[in-house]
């Protein structure tokens, strides 16, 4: 049955690889390049052989979370349910991953064009390790459906000096397979397969292939799978939606419409070396992207400084790099703004202007940024509950400079006073405002018994940057920035320590559970099971980071997952 082909694909799709040049590009020289998407997966042979012979091979199953996976129900099913199919295609696990798609694996694929609801285009493509191998097995499971049924006959038949073959279904459309040299390629459509032979007859074999140019240019061309994606046949549909949509929606898929026509290529990778990273990669044309995009979507980037000041061992942080007036004309320029209503700045100067003073507040847009920050650290000595930092940085000199930051000092000290009012208007138990200085820095915080151990909302002005934190200790604690960020390379955007995060868990986890239950998340007992279970779930990692990077072309988004264990000796 066609199901079973799609089976096996899906799980070579599911596994993946690292680069191997040379059967990578012998599969997709006889691939659609005009294709909405192209699926690769590379040298899964080497991947099995990497994962298997690799410290973290040798180290999982002795984890709680290596030992609950092999042990459990679910894997036994899967394997059980496996075993028969290998055994009627008579070959092993080992035999699908070394001799049949451990070099490379495409699948293309074009959705049917809005006035040819028939015309949906898929073909796969297998670069095998043993073409004699893959040969026996179609011509076995050819014989199984045969004898089944499934099958009517197998019809050999003659293309571009080439051979393929129809398999005959009694009730509905055949499916077409051939042999292109050391390609193995199959198809519901049997132009399809007459395309592979044509190209595998015209194609240049002295250089790389369109579609691995492609991959080159978004930097992606050694990434184990790789979903590349050509925005042009995707064109007509996304116009047509657009034409479609509801007032509401319209204006939203116009700005969207436009980037796209701006977009030349994309691609979403998995890499595996001793680490693990998914990532997405965009090409534009730069000419035709909208100017205020253009500096968000192209060009290279700079961390923000705030990387030096945020500690190794904070469980989750967050930073950046962008001015509060520059990320306001952003958001402006991609949330839709309905007629005779007011757009973002609009209401942003409607929100903040009463309380920051509206003659104040371009003062002090134009004085935050760029560096921000927010990150997370362990509790303080005797308490539950982490402590929570948020940064920004408040330029500005002379007259000008002060002025915006007093403003912004007093309107968090509004927010904190009229956050004590409410409070204490509804509660016998009163919570108070209080202060201290740390050198030249006045730190205020709130203290009351409403508050858990550890937690004291507090905020300060201190060398340039505005603070706000759960822990007076850690505004003391904070050090600004010692240089300026240079803009290039990889840039951090989030950074999640799993080993921080565990060892917090597992320390903590009744006195958590306790005081989540506590507070109405649910039943102690199975709050105190959900955090050992996510405790044992991060065990295999050590550290998760978003990052990103970019070019004159296009930008590169990378969510990279460092293993406890490497993946690869």
């Amino acid at each position: 049955m066609l199901l079973r082909s799609v089976l096996v694909v899906a799980f070579t799709l599911a596994l993946c690889a690292p680069a191997v040049a040379a059967p990578r590009d012998e599969a997709l020289r006889v691939a659609p390049t005009n294709a909405a998407l192209v699926v690769v997966v590379q040298n899964l042979r080497d991947h099995a052989k990497n994962i298997s012979e690799s410290p973290f091979a040798a180290w999982f199953p002795t984890s709680a979370l290596g030992k609950q996976l092999l042990t459990s129900d679910a894997l036994k099913k899967a394997l059980d349910g496996a075993t028969p199919i290998f055994s009627a295609l008579g070959i092993t696990p080992a035999d699908l991953v070394q001799d049949l798609i451990g070099d490379a694996v495409v699948f293309a694929y074009t959705p049917a064009p809005l006035n040819d609801p028939k015309g949906e285009r898929a073909v796969i493509i297998v670069r095998p390790g043993k073409p004699e191998t893959l040969a026996k097995v179609v011509d076995r499971l050819n014989d199984i459906q045969t004898k089944s049924g499934e099958l009517k006959a197998i019809t050999k038949r003659e293309h571009a000096g080439g051979t393929y073959f129809e398999r005959q279904k009694p009730d509905g459309p055949s499916d077409f397979y051939c042999f292109a040299g050391s390609v193995f390629a199959f198809s519901s459509s049997e132009a399809d397969i007459k395309a592979v032979l044509e190209r595998d007859k015209n194609a240049a074999k002295d250089k790389p292939p369109e579609l691995v140019a492609r991959m080159t240019k978004l930097g992606v061309a050694d990434a184990a799978a790789v979903v590349l994606i050509n925005p042009r046949p995707l064109d007509a549909e996304l116009k047509a939606k657009v034409a479609a949509a509801k007032p509401d929606e319209k204006l939203f898929l116009t700005k969207f419409a436009e980037v796209w026509a701006a977009l030349d290529s994309a691609a979403l990778y998995f890499a595996l070396g001793t680490n693990a990273e998914l990532g997405v990669s965009l090409s534009f044309q730069p000419e035709k992207l909208p100017p205020a995009l253009k500096g968000w979507l192209s060009g290279e980037r700079a961390p923000s400084a705030l990387w030096q000041s945020i500690p190794d061992n904070a469980m989750l942080a967050v930073a950046g790099r962008v001015k509060a007036n520059d990320l306001i004309d952003f958001l402006a320029s991609v949330v839709p703004t309905e007629k005779d209503k007011p757009g973002v700045r609009e209401t942003i100067e409607q929100t903040l202007g009463p309380i920051v003073g509206k003659d104040k507040l371009p003062l002090v847009l134009d004085a935050l940024g760029p560096d921000w920050g927010i990150w997370i650290t362990a509790p303080e000595k005797g308490a539950t509950v982490p402590v929570l930092v948020g940064a920004v940085r408040v330029q500005g000199e002379g007259q000008k400079g002060e002025d915006a930051a007093k403003a912004l000092v007093g309107a968090i000290d509004y927010g904190f006073q009229t956050a004590r009012i409410a409070y204490n208007a509804t509660h016998k138990d009163q919570i108070e405002l209080r202060e201290e200085k740390d050198g030249d820095v006045v730190i205020k915080w709130l203290s009351g018994e409403a508050f858990p151990p550890g937690f004291r909302p507090c905020f300060a002005l201190k060398n340039g940057y505005l603070l706000v934190s759960t822990s007076p200790e850690a505004i003391k604690s904070f050090r600004a920035p010692a240089a300026e960020p240079k803009a290039g390379g990889e840039v951090p955007l989030v950074r999640f320590n799993a080993v921080a995060t565990r060892d917090y868990l597992t320390t903590h986890a009744p006195k958590l559970a306790k005081l989540l239950a506590g507070v109405g998340a649910g039943e102690e007992k199975t709050l105190l099971e959900q955090i050992g279970g996510l405790a044992a779930i991060l065990e295999p990692v050590d550290k998760v980071e978003l990052l990103t990077s970019g070019n004159a072309t296009g930008l590169k988004v990378m969510l990279r997952v460092k293993i406890v264990k490497p993946l690869k000796k």
